[in-house]
């Protein structure tokens, strides 16, 4: 080492970085590859977008395009994504999320199991369209601030000034966009979300060329 501090400087310095590059590869090939995220059926999921007809231009959706979107043939299965800032209170630190809401049928159609607990179900979105104030968590939101325990089912996060009873933790790796905070109900009445993202499930027999066009 005495002799060569050069030498033994490069190699000291090349061991981390080969280290890093490795360790992120395998990252990529074990996400991808070998374990991705097991959405239920991912080749039949779809976006819509709203495009002008020469192809340039477009547009979100609105909330009160969700039930038309619905009722189109070519999809066997439609869900709903948004996002609000909401501020939790209470028991601990005030702090603010951007809260994930997704449709009464969203945690089904991705058709990922909670780690305990249940996701949230149509029948959290009453027949007049108001939501049960319910919050599924993201696990490292569980970890955090109830430490990964069991118990934290049954209780309540003040959220906007209301309580919403924790009823499921999601995996570690999902991530539906986000995996910081938690997953609320959307309401089909709400007249203050100003876009969601839809995603379709292709009914049988569908193919690519037709949900295309």
């Amino acid at each position: 080492f005495r002799r060569s501090p050069s030498f033994v400087l490069v190699a000291l310095l090349s061991l981390p970085l080969g280290i890093g590059a490795t360790s992120a590869i395998f990252s990529v090939i074990y996400g991808v590859l070998i374990a991705p995220y097991p959405y239920a059926k991912p080749g039949e999921i779809w976006a819509p977008e709203v495009r002008a007809r020469d192809g340039r231009g477009g547009r979100g959706y609105t909330l009160d395009e969700l039930r038309p979107l619905s009722e189109v043939p070519a999809f066997a299965d439609v869900m709903a994504t948004s996002m609000e800032t909401v501020l939790m209170t209470g028991e601990f630190a005030p702090e603010s999320f951007n809260a994930v809401l997704l449709s009464g049928n969203a945690f089904n159609f991705l058709g990922v199991p909670p780690v305990i607990g249940r996701t949230i179900q149509p029948t959290d979105i009453r027949p007049d369209g108001q939501v049960e104030p319910v919050v599924v968590l993201s696990h490292k939101l569980w970890l955090r601030l109830f430490e990964g325990s069991p118990d934290a089912l049954g209780r309540a996060l003040r959220l906007n000034n209301r309580p919403h009873t924790i009823v499921g933790v999601m995996p570690p790796r999902f991530g539906w966009y986000g995996s910081e905070g938690f997953w609320l109900p959307l309401s089909p009445t709400r007249t203050d979300v100003p876009w969601i993202n839809p995603i379709m499930r292709l009914a049988p027999g569908i193919s690519q060329a037709v949900a295309e066009d």
